[in-house]
């Protein structure tokens, strides 16, 4: 992972994007059904695939798993950004669309985090999100830094939803590599803390 900022820019960018073969993978035939002509269409038809799914998910929070498979993960269905970012990234990759995974965060809010992807097409990167189905998009794929350092961009949206640009970090995922840890787990007591109490946008347990 990481951090976003005018000195990693060129370690981000002016690398060629990386894809890995996955034709191996458990979604790829999923993904087939799922690509279209240009790849601008199929990632809006992949997002539209994925916020679906994180809009009917009802899970307890007794009941909600992360981590697995992504297989496992769409099985089960989620609204968890990170496990579905991750799906998304895979689901890109299966159609060859180079994709990897994004962390966002309000440093000025508790607890206010999210992961989105960026995604390699019309020879840019650009953002999109598995969750709310969000492609940005203006004349160009437009990328995390663009958003980050030009937030006109996202002038249209939440200002909640916007606030999560200010600090963001890379991430690639190689879904094929066989030493990645696919442990499912539970809420712990510290997610539950933070999921059932009201926090203000203050920490509550000494992290800040």
């Amino acid at each position: 992972m990481v951090r976003l900022d005018p000195e990693s820019y060129d370690l981000l960018y002016a690398e060629p994007p990386f894809c890995p073969h996955m034709e191996g993978h458990d979604l790829y035939g999923l993904a087939q059904t799922l690509k279209k002509q240009e790849d601008r269409a199929s990632i809006e038809t992949i997002l539209a695939f994925t916020s679906g799914i994180a809009k009917k998910c009802e899970t307890s929070l007794e009941k909600k798993r992360f981590g697995g498979t992504e297989q496992e993960i769409l099985a089960r269905g989620t609204d968890w950004c990170t496990d579905m970012a991750r799906v998304a990234v895979v689901l890109l990759g299966c159609i060859g669309i180079p994709a990897r995974v994004l962390y966002l965060a309000d440093p000025e809010r508790a607890y206010h985090g999210h992961s989105a992807v960026e995604a390699f097409y019309d020879g840019k990167y650009g953002a999109a999100d598995p969750i709310y189905g969000y492609t940005f998009y203006d004349g160009s794929p437009l990328d995390a830094y663009t958003l980050m350092y030009e937030p006109q961009h996202l002038k249209h949206l939440p200002e909640e939803y916007r606030s999560l640009f200010q600090c963001i970090a890379v991430s690639r995922y190689d879904p094929m590599d066989p030493s990645n840890d696919y442990s499912v787990s539970a809420v712990n007591a510290y997610y539950r803390t933070v999921l059932t109490r009201e926090h203000h946008g203050h920490w509550m347990m000494g992290e800040g």
